[in-house]
C-alpha cells in the first residue's frame, strides 16, 4: 500500500479536541466609557467586571479562556465535560449581566453598565496557551461565531445558538427562534434571544416556537402496564413505581401521556424533579413540591405548619407532611431524574414509602432506584422499534420519502430524542441537515455524548475511541487486531452495558448502538492520531485479505485509506467495491463507491493524461450506476460536464463518445430534453466515427427516449425502432435482464398510447414484461410506470393503480429515489380518480416534492397538471397557480405530458368563474399541447371540455357535433370511462354508472380566481 507509514510528529499531544461551549461577553458602550471616564475610574470599572467574571463563571462550572480589554471569553466543558454546559454558560451570563448592571458605575446617560453576550457550541482544538493567546489557545470556529452573536447582541442580550441549548431552552424564557446570518457559517445559524430564568420549570415544557412535540407511539405497552399499577389508588399502603430508560428515551413524554388519562384525577398530583446542576438544593424535589403546596396552605394553618417545617426540619418533617396530605384524599408523587437526587431526598422518600396511606410514588430515572427501604416496581422503557421510529419520523416530516426515514431510523437507534432532534433539523435545514449531523452539527447532542465518554473509565474510553475510527459498524476481528480487546475483554462487554457497543446484526460484528454516538465520539479523536489509526486499519485489512488467499474488503479499505490519505489506493479500492455493488445491483452503493474513487482520484495531485482517461472511465461506471435513480445526482451535472472536458483534452474519440452519451443520459434523466438531444446526437457522431455499433445502439435507445420525452414523436419513433432492431439480435448467450430492448419497448407503448393506439401499446407492454419474467429489476419498475400513464389515459384505474403499486414496490426494493417517486405519483392519482380519496392527491404532492427536493425534472409536468387540477377541484387556488406556473415552466423545456391536462382543469376553473375568454386561452393552450404531440386521447378530452365550455355558456345546438366526434374518438380508442363523463354531460341518466370519481365538470370545479393568461414562474 502506497503513502507514507506513519506521521513523524503527532502534533495531537499539544491540543485536544472537545467539544466546548463559549461564551464571549463585551460591555455595551465601552468605547464611549472610555472617551468620557477618567483613566482611573475606568480602570477601577474594568477591574470590578473581571472580578466579577472570576467570581461567577467558575460557580457555574466555566473557565476563563482569556480577558481582553472589557471583554471575557470563557469556556464550559474542559476539563470535565457535563451535559448541561450550554445551560451552565446561559445561567453564567445572566448572573454577569446582572451583577455587572448593579455595579455603582453609571455610563454617561446616568443607566447601569450592561453587557451584551453570546453562546455557541462547537468542536475546538484546545491547548494551553501563554501571556500573549491567553489562558488556553482555542482554534475553531466555535469562538469566533460566539463572538459574532456578542457583537450582534444589543445592550443587555444575551444571544445563544438554539444548538447549544437544546431542550434545556426549558429552563429559561427565551423568544422565537431568530435566523442570523454569521461571518463564517455557511448557512445562517438559528439563535434565541435569553430573557431571564424560567420562573417555574414543566419538565415536559418546551420553548415558544421552538419545535413540534414528538409524537407519542411505542410506547402503549409500558404506559398500560404503568396505568395497570396506578389507577386504582392504594389502600392504607404506598406503592412505588420506576420507570427506567436512559437518556432520550421518552420517559418524560410517557409520564405526560400517563397524567392525561381520566383515571389519574383521583389523586391529588404532588410533582417535582432532581437535577445536578449546581443550583440543586437538598431535598430539592420536596422543597419544589412544598412551594407549589403553599397557595393551599395560606387557609390551613395545620398544613401551613407543616410546610414550614418540611423546609426547615428535614426528611423526617418531609414525611409528616405527606401523612397530612394522604388523610386528605390519595396522593401521586411524579419525581423526575431521580438518579440526580441526594441522600436527604432519599432519606425523605423511605419515610413516605413507610407510611400506611393512599400514597403512589412513581420515579422517572436512567437508572435502578438504589437503597431505597420499599424496592419499586421496574418499568424498563427500550428503544423505539423500526415500526415505531417510521412513525414518528412521519409525525414530525410528513412529506418524508421513505428513504429519508430509513436512513433517520438508523441514525437514530430508536432513541426518541435523536429522531426528534434528526427531524427537527431536516424541518428547518432540509436533507443536506443529516450530512450536517455527521460531522458534529448539533452541539448539545454531542455535548451529551462527550460526558457520557467522559465518565468511563480511561481504558474504556480509549476502546470505544478506537472503535469510532473503526467505523459505525465493523468486525469484531478487526477492533481486536487494532485495539488487543476480544470478544470477551471485560472493557468491551462494559461498552455495551453502557450503552455505546453492541453485536452487530451478522455474525462476529461489532455496531454502535446509535451513529449519532458514535459521530460524536469520532469527532473528538485528534486527527493526527486518527489518521493513523486509518492507515493501521487499512494495513491489517489488506494483510487479512492476504492471509485468505482473496481481497474482499474493497469498501472497508476504500473508507479507511481515504481517511489516511492514502489516496492512490482509496481510488483503487473504491472503484473495485463500486463494481462488486454494480455487478450485484446494490447501485445506491455503487454510485458512493464511484464518487468516492473520483474524490481520491482528484486528491492524487495534477492528472496526467491517463489519470484524466481514467477519471472519464470512472464517470461512465457512475453513468451506468445512475440509469435507474438519476435523483440521486443531486448535483450530478457538473460531473459528468467535466468528464466530457477531460474527455475533449485528452484526444481520445472513444472517450469523448462515451462521456457525452453520458452527459447527454444525465440531461434527459434530470428533465433538460435539448442539452441531451444535442450530447446524444454527437455521440452518435463519435460512435460511427469510431465504429462502435454497440454504443451506437445504446446511443439511438437513449435518443430515442429523449425525443420522446420532448414530443417528439417522428424521430423518437426512428431511434425507438432502430434500437429495438439491434437489442433484439443474438447476444453472447448470458443470461441477462433484458434491460434495453424492455425499456425501448415500454418508451414504445406510451408512445403509442398517446397517439391512441392503445392496442398496440398493450402489445409492447405485454412482450416487454415476457423478456422481463419476474425479475425485480429497476427496469421493472419502469415499464410499469409507463403502462400506469398508459392506462390512466385510457381511464383504466384499477389497472393503472395495480401497475402503479408493483412498481413502487420494486423500487422500494432496489431502494431508487426516481421509481419510487413516479410510482407513488401514479398510484395516488389513480386512488384519487377511483375514489376521490383525497390522501391519494396528497401523495401525488409528497411524491413531487421528493423529486423537487432532489433537483428532478422528467416527464414532471404530468404531476403538475394533476395538481393543478386536483387543487382547482378542492377549492385550492394558489395552490393551483403555482403548479400551473411549474407546469408551464417544464412545457417550455419541451416536457408536455401533463400541459393539455393542466391547461383543461385551468380552462374548466375560470368557466366557473364567468371568465369565458380566460377558459378559451386555456382550451387553445390544450388544444396547441395535444396537436405538437399528436396526441389523439388529448383531442378527444379537448373535445370534452369543448363540450362543457359551450353548456355553460348556453351554446346547446353547438354541441351536438362535438358530442358526436368525441363520442366516436372515445369508443374507438375504447376509453370508456371518457365515455362515461361525455353521458353525464349529455345525458344526465347515466351519471349513475360512474364510479364516484371527481367528475372533471363544470359543477365540480370551484371559482377560485385562476390566471386568465399562462403565469410566470
Amino acid at each position: 500500500m502506497s503513502g507514507p507509514p506513519s506521521d513523524p510528529v503527532s502534533p495531537d499531544a499539544a491540543g485536544q479536541r472537545r467539544y466546548l461551549t463559549l461564551l464571549f461577553a463585551d460591555l455595551s458602550g465601552s468605547t464611549t466609557l472610555g472617551e468620557q471616564m477618567e483613566a482611573e475610574d475606568y480602570a477601577q470599572m474594568l477591574a470590578n467586571l473581571r472580578r466579577l467574571c472570576r467570581e461567577i463563571v467558575p460557580h457555574h462550572g466555566g473557565l476563563i479562556a482569556r480577558m481582553q480589554g472589557d471583554g471575557v471569553l470563557a469556556l464550559f466543558g474542559h476539563p470535565e465535560p457535563r451535559e448541561d454546559d450550554g445551560r451552565r454558560a446561559t445561567e453564567a451570563a445572566l448572573q454577569l449581566h446582572a451583577a455587572v448592571s448593579a455595579l455603582p458605575t453609571r455610563g454617561p446617560d446616568g443607566k447601569p453598565l450592561t453587557l451584551h453576550s453570546g453562546i455557541h457550541s462547537g468542536l475546538v482544538l484546545i491547548s494551553d496557551g501563554d501571556v500573549e493567546r491567553g489562558r488556553f489557545e482555542l482554534l475553531g470556529n466555535a469562538p469566533n461565531v460566539a463572538a459574532r452573536l456578542s457583537s450582534q447582541a444589543s445592550a443587555d442580550e444575551v444571544l445563544v445558538s438554539e444548538e447549544t441549548l437544546g431542550p434545556q431552552a426549558r429552563f429559561f424564557i427565551t423568544g422565537d427562534i431568530e435566523s442570523v446570518a454569521v461571518r463564517g457559517r455557511a448557512t445562517p445559524l438559528a439563535v434565541l434571544k435569553v430573557l431571564g430564568r424560567a420562573a417555574a420549570l414543566a419538565p415536559a415544557a418546551t420553548t415558544s416556537g421552538q419545535r413540534r412535540l414528538g409524537p407519542f407511539v411505542g410506547r402503549q405497552g409500558p404506559v398500560d402496564q404503568l396505568s395497570g399499577l396506578l389507577d386504582q389508588p392504594p389502600r392504607d399502603q404506598t406503592i412505588c413505581v420506576a420507570l427506567c430508560g436512559g437518556p432520550g428515551l421518552g420517559k418524560t413524554r410517557m409520564v405526560e401521556e400517563l397524567l392525561q388519562r381520566p383515571q389519574l384525577q383521583r389523586y391529588r398530583l404532588l410533582r417535582g424533579y432532581c437535577e445536578s446542576y449546581l443550583s440543586a438544593v437538598p431535598l430539592q424535589p420536596f422543597v419544589q413540591i412544598v412551594r407549589a403546596l403553599q397557595p393551599l396552605a395560606e387557609a390551613d394553618a395545620a398544613l401551613a405548619e407543616l410546610c414550614r417545617l418540611a423546609l426547615t426540619g428535614g426528611p423526617e418533617a418531609v414525611g409528616r407532611l405527606f401523612d397530612l396530605l394522604a388523610r386528605q384524599g390519595p396522593l401521586l408523587v411524579v419525581i423526575d431524574d431521580w438518579q440526580w437526587a441526594d441522600e436527604a431526598s432519599q432519606r425523605a422518600l423511605d419515610a413516605i414509602l413507610r407510611l400506611p396511606r393512599p400514597i403512589a410514588v412513581l420515579l422517572v430515572s436512567r437508572v435502578a432506584p438504589e437503597q431505597l427501604a420499599t424496592p419499586p416496581t421496574m418499568i424498563e422503557l427500550p428503544p423505539l422499534g423500526d415500526e415505531e421510529a417510521a412513525a414518528a419520523v412521519l409525525h414530525l416530516l410528513p412529506q418524508a420519502d421513505p428513504f429519508l426515514i430509513s436512513e433517520i431510523q438508523r441514525y437514530a437507534g430508536g432513541i426518541p430524542l435523536f429522531i426528534d432532534e434528526l427531524c427537527h433539523s431536516v424541518a428547518v435545514h432540509g436533507r443536506p441537515a443529516l450530512s450536517n449531523l455527521r460531522g458534529g452539527g448539533r452541539a448539545w447532542l454531542n455535548v451529551l455524548v462527550e460526558s457520557r465518554v467522559e465518565r468511563l473509565p480511561g481504558d474504556q474510553a480509549a476502546l470505544v475511541r478506537t472503535a469510532a475510527v473503526l467505523g459505525n459498524v465493523f468486525p469484531a476481528w478487526l477492533l481486536e487486531r487494532v485495539s488487543g480487546h476480544g470478544a470477551d475483554s471485560p472493557a468491551l462487554l462494559a461498552l455495551a452495558d453502557n450503552d455505546f457497543v453492541f453485536p452487530g446484526e451478522r455474525a462476529d460484528t461489532l455496531r454502535f448502538k446509535h451513529g449519532i454516538t458514535r459521530d460524536a465520539i469520532y469527532e473528538t479523536v485528534g486527527l493526527h492520531e486518527r489518521r493513523r489509526l486509518h492507515r493501521d486499519v487499512a494495513r491489517t485489512l489488506e494483510a487479512h485479505g492476504d492471509a485468505d488467499g482473496h481481497d474482499g474488503h474493497f469498501e472497508a479499505l476504500a473508507y479507511h485509506c481515504a481517511l489516511g490519505e492514502l489516496w492512490p489506493a482509496a481510488a483503487r479500492h473504491a472503484e473495485r467495491a463500486g463494481e462488486r455493488a454494480l455487478a450485484a445491483s446494490a447501485l445506491d452503493r455503487a454510485r458512493i463507491q464511484y464518487a468516492a474513487a473520483l474524490h481520491a482520484l482528484d486528491q492524487t495531485g495534477p492528472l496526467d493524461p491517463e489519470a484524466q482517461l481514467h477519471w472519464c472511465a470512472i464517470t461512465h461506471k457512475l453513468g451506468l450506476a445512475c440509469v435507474f435513480d438519476p435523483l440521486a445526482l443531486t448535483d450530478g451535472l457538473a460531473t459528468f460536464e467535466r468528464g466530457v472536458a477531460l474527455a475533449l483534452a485528452s484526444g481520445d474519440l472513444e472517450t469523448q463518445a462515451r462521456s457525452h452519451y453520458w452527459l447527454g443520459y444525465v440531461c434527459y434523466a434530470k428533465g433538460l430534453a435539448r442539452p441531451a438531444a444535442a450530447n446524444c446526437r454527437r455521440a452518435l457522431e463519435l460512435a460511427g466515427q469510431i465504429g462502435d455499433a454497440r454504443l451506437a445502439a445504446q446511443v439511438r435507445a437513449t435518443l430515442g427516449q429523449v425525443m420522446l420525452s420532448a414530443c417528439q414523436y417522428d424521430d423518437a419513433l426512428v431511434q425507438l425502432d432502430a434500437a429495438l432492431q439491434s437489442q433484439r439480435r443474438p447476444t453472447d448467450g448470458r443470461n441477462r435482464v433484458a434491460v434495453g430492448p424492455a425499456y425501448s419497448l415500454a418508451c414504445k407503448g406510451y408512445l403509442l398510447g398517446d397517439r391512441g393506439h392503445f392496442a398496440g401499446a398493450d402489445e409492447c407492454f405485454a412482450e416487454a414484461l415476457h423478456l422481463l419474467g419476474d425479475v425485480r429489476h429497476q427496469v421493472a419498475a419502469s415499464v410499469r410506470h409507463w403502462m400506469s400513464v398508459v392506462w390512466q389515459w385510457q381511464g383504466r384505474w384499477d389497472e393503472a393503480l395495480q401497475a402503479a403499486d408493483e412498481a413502487a414496490a420494486i423500487a422500494m426494493a432496489v431502494k431508487s429515489h426516481q421509481q419510487l417517486a413516479m410510482g407513488r405519483a401514479l398510484a395516488g392519482h389513480a386512488r384519487w380518480r377511483l375514489a376521490g380519496d383525497d390522501q391519494g392527491l396528497q401523495a401525488v404532492r409528497d411524491a413531487t416534492a421528493w423529486i423537487e427536493s432532489r433537483r428532478g425534472g422528467l416527464a414532471t409536468s404530468l404531476n403538475h397538471g394533476w395538481l393543478v387540477e386536483g387543487a382547482l377541484l378542492q377549492g385550492h387556488g394558489a395552490e393551483a397557480r403555482r403548479h400551473a406556473a411549474l407546469l408551464l415552466l417544464r412545457a417550455r423545456q419541451d416536457d408536455r405530458i401533463g400541459e393539455a391536462l393542466g391547461s383543461r382543469a385551468l380552462a374548466q376553473a375560470a368557466a366557473a368563474a364567468a371568465d369565458f375568454d380566460g377558459a378559451e386561452r386555456w382550451l387553445r393552450r390544450a388544444q396547441r399541447s395535444a396537436q405538437i404531440r399528436g396526441s389523439a386521447h388529448e383531442h378527444a378530452a379537448n373535445l370534452l371540455c369543448e363540450i362543457e365550455l359551450a353548456q355553460l355558456r348556453g351554446q346547446s345546438a353547438a354541441t351536438l357535433a362535438l358530442v358526436d366526434a368525441a363520442g366516436t374518438a372515445f369508443e374507438a380508442m375504447r376509453m370508456h370511462w371518457h365515455l362515461r363523463q361525455l353521458q353525464r354531460l349529455t345525458g344526465p341518466s347515466h351519471a349513475s354508472d360512474a364510479k364516484g370519481a371527481p367528475a372533471a365538470t363544470a359543477a365540480a370545479a370551484p371559482a377560485a380566481p385562476v390566471p386568465a393568461d399562462p403565469p410566470r414562474p
